[in-house]
């Protein structure tokens, strides 16, 4: 690929072509007359065309001088709004910010209602949402994929790392209405046990996600056994199975009332402190975070749902 020519000579050419002289255009430099004057042929020279029609009265433009101008002033303009993004970058007001999340944070959480207020007030920055687990989360903060995550994991985190609170839920297990344990639902009930949960033909969802991990950790802490009847990827599948009585699903209490009305489930809470989660805003220090994801940071956890 050719280089484009510097950028001194091609100022001299179009103060010159400004000026219609090639003295004048040296003044509005600063430059000597005779070195603006062999700028433009070193120019010329380098292109091999001749940019500048030369008379006693002055300089104008030939036809290539003229394409080249108009190209010129393009490249000045674009580096006049290079140098304002730069600005805008470094003070925080332009930028792409790569925020990770788990589907129970989108899906049961004001994170989208934050989004778009942070959208409102900062629209040149750029969000871009990635879903997934809370371990590959993890990762893609340590390997530097993501700027920020939110998880529903209360394992500690990796060294280069740093979280605070961001809200809560609480897990509840979800069955048909006509189910043995639907009578335990409802507000002001005691809820099931884990021992009575596992018991049940399990749904589960995700495999490797925070639930699944949480409660073969619990049941593996208990000497208790899970018995997963059906495995599936996404919430929609799981409810949609409990629906047809193939099973308990165990979700996040604002994920469960997106489907309770429309398919008459009833939730139940499990009577456990593990049930109890606290999400977490993670990322790398305030100090190291690029300017626009420390100005999300700062946006989530003004907004944050934690106490």
């Amino acid at each position: 690929m050719t280089l484009p020519p510097d950028w001194r000579s091609l100022q001299i050419l179009l103060a010159a072509i400004d000026c219609g002289s090639v003295t004048r255009a040296a003044g509005r430099c600063g430059i000597a007359v005779s070195a603006a004057a062999k700028r433009i042929q070193e120019l010329e020279a380098e292109l091999g065309v001749r940019l500048l029609d030369r008379a006693a009265r002055g300089v104008t433009p030939t036809p290539e001088g003229e394409v080249l101008a108009r190209h010129a002033r393009a490249m000045f303009a674009f580096g006049d709004r290079l140098a304002d993004d730069l600005r805008a970058v470094a003070g925080g007001g332009l930028g792409r910010v790569r925020l990770a999340a788990t589907m129970s944070v989108v899906a049961g959480h004001p994170l989208p209602q934050a989004l778009a207020a942070f959208a409102r007030t900062r629209p040149g920055i750029e969000v871009e949402l990635i879903e997934s687990t809370s371990l590959t989360i993890l990762s893609e903060l340590v390997e530097g994929r993501a700027d920020l995550g939110i998880i529903t994991i209360g394992t500690a985190l990796p060294e280069g790392l740093t979280g605070r609170p961001w809200g809560r839920d609480r897990l509840l297990a979800v069955v048909p209405a006509g189910h043995p344990l639907a009578g335990r639902g409802g507000p002001g009930r005691e809820g099931i046990g884990l021992g009575e949960l596992l018991r049940e033909p399990l749904i589960e969802i995700i495999e490797g996600g925070a639930i699944t991990l949480l409660l073969n950790d619990m049941a593996e802490r208990a000497g208790l056994n899970p018995r997963a009847a059906f495995r599936v990827a996404t919430v929609d599948s799981a409810i949609r199975m409990v629906a047809a009585g193939q099973g308990v699903a165990v979700i996040p209490d604002g994920v469960f009332g997106i489907f309770s009305s429309a398919l008459g489930l009833v939730g139940v809470a499990i009577a456990e402190p593990w049930a109890h989660r606290r999400l977490r805003l993670v990322g790398r220090p305030a100090a190291v975070l690029p300017p626009a994801a420390r100005l999300l940071h700062d946006h989530l956890a003004s907004l944050s749902e934690a106490d």
